[in-house]
């Protein structure tokens, strides 16, 4: 059996909503905004702006607000017997503003940032 296609549609549209009115990306001027949400093992987040000049800065949304949609969202998504996925994610880009969201299922370290990685890390992660 799969999930509710439509409630998943609806809860990812709502995280994605959610994070651009954010008072930590509202009123400012971004091209784009990724956001990784682990679920699994743990419960952590992190995010980065991308400017118009091509700069970057690192801003999270509120984690408490972000992290339970995404754990709504996990469970909109999960199949019967399955595992949910561990991490998701968000990339925002303007104009549009369109998302674009990607999940992994088994790997829940798959984007996470370390000193050693951060620089590739972060353009690897840019959206576009």
């Amino acid at each position: 059996m799969g999930f509710d296609q439509a409630l998943a549609d609806r809860t990812l549209n709502e995280l994605g909503q959610q994070i651009i009115a954010d008072p930590r990306y509202a009123g400012q001027d971004w091209q784009g905004i990724t956001v990784v949400v682990q679920v699994e093992p743990r419960q952590r987040l992190f995010g980065y702006v991308y400017r118009p000049d091509g700069s970057w800065t690192a801003g999270m949304p509120d984690m408490d607000a972000t992290i339970d949609k995404a754990i709504a969202l996990s469970k909109a998504m999960q199949l019967d017997g399955k595992d949910a996925w561990k991490t998701c994610l968000i990339q925002i880009v303007r104009p549009g503003p369109q998302l674009k969201a990607d999940f992994e299922y088994e790997d829940g370290a798959r984007w996470n940032i370390t000193p050693a990685n951060l620089k590739a890390q972060v353009e690897q992660l840019r959206p576009g």
